[in-house]
């Protein structure tokens, strides 16, 4: 394994790490805490009611749809059952999971650009993350992201070695050295499978994470470059043929879980008819396909990052320090690829790229503040007193390119803090930079309707994609369908929209929400929004006309009341 010693041209480290660590988690926390005011999003409020739901016995697929791998509805169970239906559950473990990754980020940077660059890397990436919002906040994405770095520490960690001072008869033999990497390998395996069950793309890490912890990356600054293990190929083997069964041990068990629970038809309808089909939606290959993906990407990761990764490739070429950048570049170029594999670009998608991204600004920052030391320690000996001056103004105006737009920006996220604090329900309604499709002024108003006429009994179905009307009034939808999207896609089944109708005639919910508005084309592969999707779906405008009349009308939804109470 390659310490940040063995490379001569190692960019300069610190023997104080901790400080570094708690200095960057410092900063971190101070812009991640304005992120408790998070709303949650149409996709969380979603995986909210289906943890919810598995609290209660319910089971997903089955009893509670949504498209996504199993793995996240779990960690929501775990969400909901430690803070209950409120709105900064969300937020909540947005600060905690970001003070986790900020570690995880420290720990594996530093390894191979020392502790400054790992701490600049944390602070990168934590403004990224919170400039982008609640939309990326506790995503499968997000969580998945930690199991790599999980399985990446586990392996990447020195061999154990006997402590000089320490009698030979207390240091560990091969035998037990040989136990602990293999208990090592098991584990790493294991998370990357439990990475695989919040996203299926997490596969595409799986070699890089096989190999990274094993290659001599020095030989990589050879000319020609060299690709060498650290270890033999045949302890090589060995070890992935156990991060493999660690890895298999946890999709099997899944697997087996689906199978006894009896969830296996509806999982294997869901995952393996339906999934296929919505996938497959939006692979057109052709030119106007390429430049949407090339686009998207630009926006999401920026052109400054993209700059930047050129940037520190470049300098680390030029110093023979590829061996240095080049985990960032595997696992950033992994984290692409499982990007680009799902043919849709969403913004929350990146974040299984951000974290190594991060890296390589912490690298060009720590090689920029080389390059001006270096500048005066070269003024000074020559006596250019004016060339140092330009060297700080150059320095003082690269702090204002990056400073002033973040802090500004942190500011006015602590007056919203503020704001929210002394008016919760007033500050989601009136919440800043939502997405369109939230609508949250409405959802709040249909929320405290809801709250304020009818039983907590009662049953609630939204028709349209607004599952936190249920979460947060704790009415339940009659249908496993809490969200409508599989319902008004192309790719959704007949059948199903059929059970749907099936469901509410036999249920009779005494309110149902329609939504306007909410056309998501991107993804269902229709321009109607749910209310004009009525004109196409007789069934369910038939049954809604017939036993429901209008008691509320929003701008973008509409309440209906059973007509017989």
């Amino acid at each position: 394994m390659l310490e940040p010693s063995a490379l001569s041209t190692a960019p300069v480290g610190s023997t104080r790490s901790r400080a570094w660590l708690l200095a960057a988690l410092g900063v971190v926390l101070i812009w991640a805490i304005p992120n408790l005011r998070y709303p949650i999003g149409r996709d969380q409020a979603t995986y909210c009611v289906v943890g919810e739901g598995l609290l209660h016995g319910h089971l997903p697929y089955r009893d509670l749809w949504d498209n996504k791998p199993p793995g996240i509805f779990y960690i929501y169970a775990l969400i909901v059952k430690a803070f209950g239906p409120v709105m900064w559950c969300v937020g909540v473990v947005d600060v905690l999971w970001l003070l986790a990754i900020s570690c995880c980020i420290f720990f594996f940077v530093r390894r191979y650009l020392g502790a400054p660059a790992a701490a600049l890397s944390m602070v990168f990436y934590a403004t990224k993350h919170c400039r982008q919002g609640y939309v990326h906040a506790a995503q499968p994405e997000t969580f998945m992201v930690l199991c790599i770095f999980g399985a990446c520490l586990l392996l990447g960690g020195r061999e154990p070695s006997p402590v000089p001072q320490l009698a030979d008869a207390l240091s560990p033999g091969r035998g037990q050295r040989r136990t602990l990497w293999e208990a090592r390998c098991l584990a790493a395996g294991l998370a990357l499978g439990a990475a695989f069950w919040l996203k299926y793309n997490a596969v595409f890490f799986f070699p890089v994470v096989a190999f990274l912890p094993y290659l001599e990356l020095s030989e990589l600054d050879r000319k020609p470059p060299v690709v060498k293990l650290s270890i033999s190929w045949r302890d090589w083997f060995r070890r992935v043929v156990v991060l493999t069964v660690g890895f298999l041990a946890c999709v099997g068990g899944v697997l087996a879980y689906l199978w006894l629970a009896g969830l296996w038809p509806a999982f294997r309808e869901e995952q393996f008819e339906v999934m296929p089909r919505y996938g497959a939606t939006v692979f057109h290959w052709n030119l106007l396909f390429v430049e949407h993906a090339l686009t998207l990407t630009r926006i999401h990761i920026g052109p400054w990052t993209m700059g930047i990764a050129a940037l520190a490739l470049l300098i680390a070429w030029r110093s023979r320090e590829l061996g240095l950048v080049a985990p960032a570049l595997f696992m950033a170029w992994a984290g692409f690829v499982a990007v680009a594999m799902q043919g849709r670009f969403h913004p929350y998608y990146f974040e299984a790229c951000y974290p190594f991204l991060a890296m390589f600004w912490g690298y060009v920052c720590v090689k920029a503040y080389q390059a001006f030391r270096f500048g005066l320690a070269l003024a000074a000996k020559r006596g250019w007193r004016l060339a140092r001056v330009v060297l700080w103004i150059l320095l003082a105006n690269l702090a204002f390119a990056l400073l002033p737009e973040e802090c500004i920006r942190l500011k006015q996220n602590y007056q919203l803090l503020a704001f929210w604090r002394r008016n919760p329900e007033l500050s989601y309604a009136q919440y800043w930079w939502q997405l369109p499709l939230e609508k949250l002024h409405d959802q709040m108003q249909i929320i405290d309707y809801l709250k304020d006429n009818s039983r907590p009994g009662d049953q609630v179905f939204v028709w349209g994609t607004a599952p936190l009307i249920n979460f947060l009034t704790g009415r339940r939808s009659p249908s496993r369908f809490v969200s409508n999207l599989g319902l008004i896609s192309t790719w959704g089944p007949d059948r199903w929209r059929q059970e749907l109708v099936r469901d509410l005639q036999r249920a009779r919910p005494r309110f149902v929400v329609v939504a306007r508005h909410d056309e998501i084309s991107t993804v269902s592969g229709t321009w109607r929004d749910s209310e004009e999707y009525l004109q196409v779906y007789p069934a369910l405008a038939g049954l809604l006309h017939a036993d429901y009349r209008s008691a509320e009308n929003l701008p973008d939804f509409e309440i209906y009341r059973l007509k017989d109470e």
